[in-house]
């Protein structure tokens, strides 16, 4: 039995058949047609679903051997009822969709709808960098930053679908935030964040070209990463402190330049506090919204008909 695991993010929905033990079979890509608002993505989710069916075989009663479907979605999410409760103008009329409802009506199968980092989070957990912790914070830099809390193998959510990471406040009265803040961590180290002082140091440059530099060892570029990496120690000394998780995994966009900056950042972290922290990076890149997603189906599935599944 299987599982139809998707990511869907602002650019493209990513959806695949995943094995009880995480086998990944057949999977499709698409971009996400956020032009065509609400009714055009969710379109595009019915038409991966049945892309995904139609390379399933039909038993001889009809049916084929898919449980549940499950989707990380960007945006808040009301796990109980699958509704989309806030989402930015990334996916434009997204916010108030009843993802759940309208799914299980068109395509007959169980539904269960999680915020897309927290879905990773799940993958993550399930078979990727945090296989061994059993309480872990999940942070995803990547156009902003989105983050997830891992207790006890369950992703934590709040009465208003949090908690949302990138919206700590790590320098008050700072750079403005399109959530009505200042200071956000999410100002300060996302990707957005190194591409608008990358264009400060010059307006040529972006965050590729500043981590070149860095590596080159300009000194615009050292010093504008020197604090990239002070704020990010910043943000994720707060999470330890206050979560105390057994580590905190990166993941995201920004973590694809990890390799280059990785030394100077684990030098500056340990210099910074004397608290236990382990940071690890994030293993399974693109398929851990996917992966994550799966999961969740999983999940809500043996616990609604019992362990006798033998899913695990």
């Amino acid at each position: 039995m299987s599982t139809i695991g998707i990511d869907l993010g602002g650019t493209k929905i990513k959806a695949g058949i995943i094995g009880k033990n995480g086998e990944i079979g057949q999977t499709i890509q698409v971009m996400t047609p956020i032009e065509l608002g609400r009714d055009g993505i969710m379109s595009a989710l019915s038409f991966v679903i049945d892309r995904l069916l139609e390379t399933l075989p039909t038993a001889a009663d009809g049916n084929v051997s898919i449980r549940a479907i499950g989707i990380g979605s960007a945006g808040r999410v009301h796990r109980e009822t699958g509704t989309i409760t806030f989402a930015t103008d990334n996916l434009p009329g997204w916010t108030g969709t009843k993802v759940k409802e309208l799914l299980e009506r068109k395509h007959g199968f169980p539904v269960f709808v999680e915020n897309d980092v927290k879905a990773a989070a799940l993958g993550e957990s399930w078979l990727g960098a945090a296989r061994e912790w059993r309480h872990f914070a999940f942070i995803a830099l990547g156009t902003g930053i989105g983050g997830a809390l891992v207790y006890g193998g369950n992703v934590i959510s709040g009465p208003n679908d949090g908690p949302e990471i990138g919206h700590i406040m790590l320098h008050p009265g700072g750079a403005a935030c399109n959530c009505g803040q200042n200071g956000c961590l999410e100002q300060y180290v996302s990707g957005k964040a190194l591409n608008r002082v990358a264009r400060e140091v010059d307006v040529l440059w972006d965050s590729r070209k500043l981590i070149r530099m860095f590596v080159e060892k300009d000194a615009r570029a050292t010093n504008v990463m020197r604090k990239f990496i002070h704020d990010l120690c910043a943000g994720l000394i707060t999470i330890q402190n206050a979560f105390d998780p057994q580590t905190i995994v990166l993941g995201g966009g920004v973590m694809d330049s990890y390799p280059f900056w990785q030394e100077h950042f684990i030098t500056a972290l340990h210099a910074a506090t004397s608290v236990d922290i382990r940071v690890i990076p994030a293993l399974l890149g693109n398929d851990a919204g996917m992966l994550g997603a799966a999961k969740l189906a999983w999940n809500e599935i043996v616990a609604r008909d019992g362990s006798s599944l033998d899913v695990w």
